[in-house]
Order: C-alpha cells, then sequence, then structure tokens
C-alpha cells in the first residue's frame, strides 16, 4: 500500500517493502508530485506498477475534492462579511466599475436564492430562526425570574431542646385551665350547722 506525506511544496510517494536483512518492513521513496501542479510525471509513472499507480491517482482526486469542499465552505463562511464590505463599497461608488460589480453580483445573488431555496432556507425560515434565537436568552431569562417569584417559601422549625417547634403555618392550640373543685353547698351548709348545734348546746362551766 502506498503512502503519501505532504510537504511544504510537494507530494511524497512512499512504498514499503519489506528487508529481509532487518525482517520487516521499509519506506522507499519512489517520487514526487509537486503541490502546485498535482499530477503524475512520466518518470513516477514508469516507477511504479498499475496497482500502484491506480492508488495514487485515486489519492491525487480525493485530495482535489477535499481541497475544493474547504474552499467552498470557506466563501459560505465568509460570504456575510465580504457582502457588508460590498455594501460598503457601492455607498461610495457609482462609476462603470462599480455598474459591472453590481451586475455580477445580481447574477450570482440569483443563483445564490436559488440555492438556498433548493436547500430549504427559504427567507422566512431563515428569518424566523433568526428572531427565535435573538429571543432565546430573554425568554430564558424571564421564566427564571418567574419561577423565582411564584417559588413557595419554605417553613423554617426551630427545636428547642430536641422538640420540635411547630410550624408557623399551623395554629398553635392552648391547654385548658383546669377549674378548682369546689365542696358541695350542702355539704359546707350541713357543716356548719353541726358545728352550730355543738356549741349552742354545751353550758358554759359555773
Amino acid at each position: 500500500m502506498m503512502q503519501f506525506r505532504e510537504r511544504r511544496r510537494v507530494i511524497q510517494v512512499i512504498r514499503t517493502v519489506y528487508d529481509p536483512d532487518l525482517k520487516r518492513g521499509r519506506s522507499e521513496l519512489v517520487g514526487k508530485i509537486d503541490k502546485a501542479a498535482p499530477v503524475v510525471t512520466d518518470r513516477l509513472q514508469k516507477s511504479c506498477t498499475p496497482e500502484e499507480l491506480s492508488e495514487i491517482l485515486t489519492y491525487l482526486d480525493d485530495r482535489h475534492n477535499r481541497l475544493r469542499n474547504e474552499a467552498v465552505r470557506a466563501g459560505a463562511e465568509t460570504l456575510p462579511a465580504q457582502m457588508r464590505e460590498a455594501a460598503e463599497y457601492f455607498r461610495t461608488h457609482r462609476d462603470d466599475d462599480a455598474r459591472a460589480f453590481a451586475t455580477e453580483i445580481r447574477l450570482a445573488w440569483e443563483d445564490l436564492k436559488t440555492a438556498l431555496r433548493e436547500a430549504g432556507f427559504s427567507k422566512s425560515k431563515v428569518l424566523k430562526k433568526a428572531i427565535d434565537r435573538d429571543k432565546a436568552p430573554e425568554k430564558a431569562a424571564e421564566k427564571k425570574a418567574t419561577a423565582k417569584t411564584e417559588a413557595p417559601t419554605p417553613s423554617v422549625s426551630l427545636t428547642v431542646d430536641g422538640a420540635a417547634a411547630p410550624s408557623p403555618a399551623a395554629p398553635v392550640r392552648k391547654p385548658r385551665a383546669r377549674k378548682a373543685r369546689t365542696a358541695p353547698a350542702t355539704a359546707v351548709a350541713a357543716e356548719g350547722t353541726s358545728s352550730d348545734s355543738g356549741s349552742a348546746g354545751s353550758s358554759p362551766a359555773a
């Protein structure tokens, strides 16, 4: 299997061959490919087998697609900033160059709008999502404040000598005052009568 090492200006094409002296595989440089013009030279082609040549061509195709995808993504990523700069340019220029630029931009803009619509990014959907995204922090803060306001205040109970005091919300019953027992009126009256009769029956000593 071929290996490819990208250096500053070239791509090194390397094959692994078995070395009987080392009893293991070792890397062997087959050739180089210019990164600025990535094509298989005649010299490299003569140094490779058909299978190796197929691996080289597959690698170059994959590399080309990868670099193109990265460039396309970078273009979409930096386009908003470029559009704002272009808007500033047209605010201060009205010459023939600006007119030519405007024509090309209009044509490209139509293609871009069609691509956005076909991808499901219509104007109404994109703007709605942008508005919802901007309002999301405000809604979260409002919801948090509402939840904090409506949260019930927990009751605190204190303990004295290990005994739990009743919650402030629960009413405290006062103990009933015990009434002192009074002797029946008839018994008191009878006792008074007997004492009086005794004192009256006994005559003083002469």
